[in-house]
């Protein structure tokens, strides 16, 4: 299911990594859009996501399921047997149990997203270079193993991590902001929405489902948007900064805030998540439970 809705999904990445680098499609594109035409080009990159994002979800998956339970447990815990000196603060304490799940599942996907980071940049930076390459280029040094040749030969094996502080900066926020989110929207629709709860159970857990994902989608967007945009343009080589390699985190934020087209790209990437988020949390949870021991249809 990952790979099939990546390779559904992919297009709409395409398209928001060239509008964030400003790259436009080719002459033939531009003189006729329609996009079965065009197809090709908005599947570039494609073949090295497959490849390296299966043991990369691998990795999230596991760390966000672990970090989750175990934070959570760890948290409730604490609030049902506070230390002696936070006892008479007891009541308070209980009245803080709703914020426990968003809070576990912030702080878990913000651990997973950065765990899987060591995979994830050298796939983006590989694929977002056949993404922004004009066609000639493309046909003569676009596969994903000529590019990693021509980075290694032009960087080191450092190239291949290029933008990676920023990505680790970016994914940070966006899987906190998108599991925290998440988390509360849907516990939050759970127990207080009763207009659902007349319809099959299956129906309600789909709303609920889409309904916290696209929140999540919206609020991680927006917040971290100029920042993927950023990481975008350093790990496609776009001269679109003035900053040197020794730049200074204040000149780096300065030069951050003036850098034009900061929310470029952001409608495909909302949509990309709304729908990525909806699916693969409905696929997920499904499958933990017919997953357990004592399951039965």
């Amino acid at each position: 299911m990952y790979s099939a809705l990546t390779v559904a999904l992919h297009p709409l990445t395409v398209s928001k990594i060239r509008k964030q680098v400003q790259a436009p499609m080719s002459a033939s594109a531009a003189n006729n859009s329609s996009f079965f035409n065009n197809i090709g080009q908005y599947y570039r990159g494609l073949g090295v996501v497959l490849t390296l994002a299966i043991p990369s979800r691998i990795i999230y998956i596991s760390t966000l399921e672990y970090s989750r339970e175990l934070v959570d447990m760890n948290v409730r815990q604490f609030i049902a047997n506070p230390p002696t000196i936070l006892r008479p603060y007891n009541n308070d304490l209980v009245g803080l149990l709703p914020l426990v799940t968003p809070i576990s599942g912030g702080i878990a996907g913000g651990l997973a997203a950065t765990a899987s980071q060591m995979i994830v940049v050298p796939m983006d930076v590989i694929s977002q270079k056949q993404m922004v390459m004009p066609n000639d280029a493309y046909k003569r040094d676009g596969s994903s193993i000529k590019i990693a040749r021509s980075i290694i030969k032009r960087d080191g094996y450092r190239g291949l991590y290029k933008g990676f502080g920023l990505s680790l900066f970016t994914s940070l926020p966006a899987g906190t902001i998108w599991w925290a989110t998440y988390a509360g929207c849907r516990d939050k629709l759970m127990i207080e929405n009763d207009r659902i709860r007349s319809i099959p159970v299956m129906a309600q857990q789909g709303i609920i489902q889409v309904a916290s994902a696209v929140s999540a989608a919206v609020a991680a967007s927006i917040t971290t948007q100029p920042l993927d945009t950023i990481k975008t343009r350093i790990q496609v080589g776009k001269k679109t900064m003035s900053m040197k390699p020794n730049t200074s985190l204040a000149s780096m934020a300065r030069e951050f805030v003036s850098t034009p087209g900061l929310y470029k790209g952001l409608t495909p990437r909302i949509v990309h998540m709304s729908i990525w988020g909806s699916i693969l949390s409905a696929a997920f949870e499904v499958l933990k439970l017919v997953s357990r021991k004592d399951f039965e249809f």
